[in-house]
């Protein structure tokens, strides 16, 4: 199969420009429309990469040549708007996290699942050469039993921030640092330390923004081989750190932050792996995506697996994972649940 791969974005704020970018980056896709309840976005994003505008998700979905749909509104609208195009029979792409509510999330995976559409949510950093490295190294056992697994955002974000729209910081269509910025290292923790058992302890407070969630945290997670998860987030950190993730075994130890394989020591190996030179014959099954990053190489994954009629490299299985640990931490920490059934 061939064909050009025709897209759609929902949602046309500041992440769907690099959603539109990927898309243009990848061979044999095409931009074809994109939509926005603010019909500016929708107009401005549409002139910059030259496909038409909407100000109806409803209308948009309905194209006959649309095969695939990004959605890229608020957390809390994602499994919904997911649904609806998925019920126009699109594929789907989910910014993360896949959705606030896992029973919106059980029936989007359902739906696609019987439809045979694909669907997956972007977790770029699964795709970064260090981070697959290290994936690799513990399927391999390689790290010996593991002990550690820790995940830091300690990010930097202003009071502007979250006065740039109502949605921000709420509840009901965003969360906070957990949900919105440290989600992508809970998911790196998931998919490295594997499933988790219980959590251990939860703090999250609003301690300096004004806005319903907090804006740190931090929480200790049991894993099911018997790994201590410590995770830590806050949008506070001036003027923001970058993130990081540690893995410590008996065996050894790795430290990688984005793209960057920070630290690496196994016992046995007397250095680091060349980073560029292994991770291309590391999770994908097109040596291409190797040589991309960020959404690129998620974009470009999703467009071969419906080539392939096969599961993106993030299963939606997968991308669910997240959203039930973020859940139960909050659940932990509050005595309640806060985000949205």
């Amino acid at each position: 199969m061939d064909k050009v791969v025709r897209f759609g974005i929902i949602g046309s704020g500041g992440i769907s420009h690099a959603h539109a970018t990927a898309i243009k980056s990848v061979p044999g896709t095409q931009l074809v429309a994109c939509s926005d309840i603010i019909p500016e976005r929708a107009q401005k994003l549409a002139e910059k990469f030259g496909c038409e505008w909407y100000d109806s998700n409803e209308k948009m979905v309905e194209r006959d040549d649309i095969d695939a749909i990004n959605v890229c509104t608020p957390s809390g609208l994602h499994a919904d708007q997911g649904l609806l195009a998925a019920q126009a029979g699109k594929h789907v792409i989910c910014e993360k996290p896949f959705d606030l509510s896992l029973k919106k999330i059980d029936r989007l995976i359902e739906t696609c699942r019987k439809k045979n559409l694909k669907l997956t949510c972007i977790f770029q950093y699964r795709f970064s050469k260090s981070g697959r490295l290290i994936k690799q190294a513990v399927d391999e056992s390689r790290f010996g039993k593991l002990v550690f697994a820790t995940a830091e955002c300690k990010w930097y974000r202003a009071q502007s921030y979250y006065d740039s729209g109502d949605w921000r910081g709420t509840w009901a269509l965003d969360g906070g640092v957990l949900s919105n910025q440290a989600i992508h290292y809970i998911d790196q923790l998931c998919w490295l330390a594997g499933d988790w058992d219980r959590i251990e302890y939860a703090k999250v407070e609003t301690r300096a923004r004004k806005m319903e969630a907090e804006d740190s945290a931090m929480a200790v997670v049991m894993f099911k081989n018997g790994a201590w998860g410590v995770i830590q987030g806050s949008t506070l950190a001036y003027p923001g750190l970058s993130g990081r993730i540690e893995i410590c075994g008996t065996k050894g130890s790795a430290v990688h932050n984005g793209d960057t394989l920070m630290h690496w020591k196994i016992e046995g190996e007397e250095q680091a792996p060349d980073v560029e030179a292994q991770a291309s014959s590391v999770a994908t099954s097109d040596p291409a995506i190797a040589a991309l990053k960020g959404h690129d190489a998620q974009v470009a994954d999703f467009v071969l697996a419906i080539r392939e009629n096969r599961d993106p490299y993030i299963k939606p299985e997968d991308a669910r994972r997240p959203v039930a640990l973020l859940r139960a931490i909050y659940e932990k920490a509050l005595g309640r649940q806060p985000l949205p059934d």
